[in-house]
């Protein structure tokens, strides 16, 4: 694990841009020389690396991979929710059997 200092900033564009066109100029060079299939263990772990930084620039940065939502939209669909589930036990609760509670005993004394 990684202590706080040890971060390091958030991506930027250029950084991955510069990712997207070096990776792009490794597949190039390697099919160029037809040597792309032979180092396909070197391409995934470009790739593998390339995947993580477009991740974390998504997340970090761009925030697009996370629902960004207005805060009272996200209250408006809890207070649906919460009704839909209320309805649901309340339909649940009628369909029931009515039974007197087990504590009134019908035994006269």
């Amino acid at each position: 694990m990684t202590e706080q200092g040890d971060r390091r900033p958030p991506p930027t564009e250029a950084d991955v841009r510069r990712a997207l066109l070096g990776f792009s100029e490794l597949i190039r060079r390697l099919e160029e020389r037809e040597l792309l299939l032979r180092n396909l263990p070197l391409v995934l772990g470009r790739l593998g690396d390339l995947r993580r930084l477009i991740f974390e620039y998504e997340v970090r940065v761009t925030e697009r991979l996370l629902p960004i939502e207005d805060p009272t939209e996200r209250e408006s669909r809890r207070i649906v929710r919460d009704a839909k589930e209320q309805s649901s036990e309340s339909v649940d609760e009628w369909a029931k059997e009515w039974r007197p509670p087990d504590d009134q005993s019908t035994s006269g004394g």
